[in-house]
């Protein structure tokens, strides 16, 4: 299946747009972004202002003339740069080591967006060896609470996705605008 193929199979789920919204919110004054685990997903155009993209996927990152591209196993890769948004879209229920995979992906970044399938019993895939995921075992991978989460149903298919926001802020945070009070709140102080 060709790259183009993949992602016109995937481009209407719904939890792309959810990412999308909290990515360019919180990322609105970013210089930089990572996605971890792209498999040649080209929603880092979705981030046009954003002057520094890079793409890592073991086969297939996403290429583009404005996109740094790695293919290389991201538990091997040395960092060129500490991210403002670092993406990794459901990438973790594949990782044999995924608490190492998560405790690299908090270190490379300021701000981590991440989803996995929700609860989504074992052998739906044959690709995931993490089935089922659950927040105690997403816990267990990142070694604390995110600040913020979001469970999304799919549209097109009845299924769940957890999307996790991993932050530098010290308190969980219930929406975007209460995120935007705690970082006032602390520029303050």
């Amino acid at each position: 299946m060709s790259e183009n193929e993949y992602w016109d199979r995937r481009k209407d789920i719904l939890y792309y747009q959810v990412v999308r919204v909290l990515a360019s919110k919180i990322g609105v004054d970013a210089n930089s972004i990572l996605d971890v685990g792209s498999s040649g997903c080209p929603y880092l155009g979705w981030f046009d202002w954003i002057p520094n993209k890079t793409s890592l996927d073991i086969n297939t990152p996403y290429q583009s003339n404005d996109v740094t591209s790695y293919q290389t196993d991201f538990l091997t890769w040395d960092k060129d740069r500490h991210y403002d948004v670092v993406l990794c879209l459901q990438v973790l229920e594949h990782i044999e080591d995924a608490k190492t995979f998560a405790q690299k992906l908090l270190s490379v970044g300021e701000v981590l967006i991440v989803s996995v399938p929700y609860k989504w019993p074992a052998n739906k895939s044959d690709e995931h060896i993490h089935d089922p995921v659950d927040r105690e075992k997403m816990k267990s991978w990142f070694g604390r609470d995110p600040n913020f989460e979001y469970i999304c149903t799919e549209i097109l298919a009845p299924v769940d996705r957890l999307i996790q926001v991993y932050d530098k802020i010290d308190r969980p945070w219930s929406g975007l605008k209460a995120r935007k009070n705690l970082l006032l709140d602390k520029n303050k102080s």
